[in-house]
Formats: structure tokens, C-alpha cells, sequence
């Protein structure tokens, strides 16, 4: 393998994820796209270089790469493009099992595995939970089972391993992707690896009016760009 340090791009994913050198067993360079054995099965993903003094500061530390397989070839690549195609249908199809038989679920998004033997739903409660702070724990309680029953709904009807993962607001924007107030994409979808953790007091710092609606992104959550817009406006002063 080429020297330096290497990860490994996912399709869906904008952190990369933890890649050793010695897990492959022929040279590799930044951009090849390689079929790698993960945690969770079988996926394509592309070889990128990071900078020499990069720490794991930003690499998605919950899927790890197991053994690189080979380079993946042409036929490969032409059969992840149908990837998309097969997700969208996938969708349709596990909404429907879940209208009947779970109707406060909302599917958001799905990503199925290269290999086509698993895949991870992602889904949206659409039950207004109470604002009563004493009954957080049965909420929780109730996630949970919740998570359980859309799982098992989905595992009888469908031919493959399935994995199911509530979202929240800023998870649902990343998932489906859109425009921001600014007129560009989404930050979390197109570079952002995780969302900034954005306050009040951050606003107020900025001299801004405290006007939810204007502040907030498509998510419902004040906007992650006035996170950095304070380091811009702190270097001025």
C-alpha cells in the first residue's frame, strides 16, 4: 500500500471509517474502490488518503473494516449503481408492511448492504410524545419497544437481515438531504461529519435576535452554520 494514512469512504456516509494497512494484501492508492468485509457485512467503499497528522478525530468509529477483499471491478461498480433503484423500491415496500400493522411509523430512509443481505432502516415516529419531564422514562421505554416491533414486522416479510434506528430532526435532514435558508445544500448531508452543537448563548454572542423560526434549519434545530460563523466573527473582533 501506498505510505500514509488511509480510510475508507462509505457510500451513505460522510465520516470515514478506521482503515489498517494490513488489512489489505496488495497496494492500494487513494480513490480505488475496493469490497471490504466491515462489521456489518459485505460493502463497497473507496480508499481515501488522510493527512499525515490526522488523529481518529472525525472517522466513524461505529462500523470497522475487518479484511479487505479485492479491488472491486467494473461489473462491481455497475451493480452498485442499481443500489439506489433497489432502495427506493425496498422503501415502498417495508412502508406498506408498516401501514397496516404500525401506522405512527414513519420509514425515512434505507441503506442496503452491497451484497444485498442486510439492510438498516431508518424511521420517524410520528406520535407526539408528552412534554411531562416525570414520564421520561416510560418515553424511553416506549422507544425501545417501538424500535423492537418495527423490526420483527419488517423480518417476516422481507428476504434479508434488517437492522431498524429511530431518528431525530437533524438525523431525518442528513438522511433525505435538501437546501438550506443560504440556498445551498445541506451542511450535514454534503460535508459536515457530525452536527455542531449549537446554543442560545452562541446566538446572543453574534448580536443576532433570538428569533427560533429565522435561526432554525430544515431539521426544526437552530442552524449548525452559526457555529462557525462565531469562530469567524470571534476572529475579527
Amino acid at each position: 500500500m501506498a505510505a500514509g494514512k488511509f480510510a475508507l469512504k462509505l457510500r451513505k456516509h460522510n465520516s470515514s471509517v478506521s482503515f489498517e494497512i494490513r488489512l489489505a494484501s496488495f497496494f492500494v492508492k487513494h480513490g480505488d474502490a475496493l469490497i471490504v468485509e466491515t462489521n456489518r457485512g459485505e460493502e463497497l467503499a473507496w480508499a481515501v488518503k488522510l493527512p499525515v497528522n490526522c488523529e481518529k478525530h472525525g472517522l466513524h468509529e461505529e462500523i470497522r473494516a475487518l479484511h479487505v477483499l479485492r479491488k472491486a471491478t467494473a461489473d462491481d461498480l455497475k451493480d452498485l449503481a442499481m443500489l439506489d433503484t433497489e432502495e427506493q423500491n425496498l422503501l415502498k415496500q417495508a412502508n406498506e408492511i408498516l401501514l397496516k400493522n404500525a401506522p405512527d411509523v414513519k420509514l425515512i430512509s434505507v441503506e442496503l448492504l452491497f451484497n444485498r443481505k442486510k439492510a438498516f432502516f431508518y424511521y420517524r415516529n410520528l406520535l407526539e410524545e408528552s412534554a411531562d419531564k416525570n414520564k421520561k422514562k416510560n418515553k424511553s421505554a416506549a422507544r425501545k419497544s417501538n424500535s423492537r416491533e418495527v423490526q420483527r414486522l419488517l423480518h417476516q416479510e422481507l428476504p434479508l437481515a434488517v437492522e431498524v434506528r429511530e431518528m431525530g430532526g437533524r438525523s431525518c435532514a442528513y438522511a433525505l438531504g435538501g437546501l438550506g435558508h443560504c440556498g445551498c445544500g445541506l451542511c450535514c448531508t454534503h460535508w459536515q461529519r457530525k452536527p455542531a452543537q449549537v446554543s442560545i448563548k452562541m446566538v446572543k454572542e453574534q448580536n443576532l435576535a433570538i428569533n427560533i423560526p429565522k435561526l432554525s434549519g430544515v431539521c426544526g434545530k437552530l442552524m449548525c452554520c452559526l457555529e462557525y460563523e462565531l469562530e469567524k466573527s470571534a476572529a475579527v473582533r
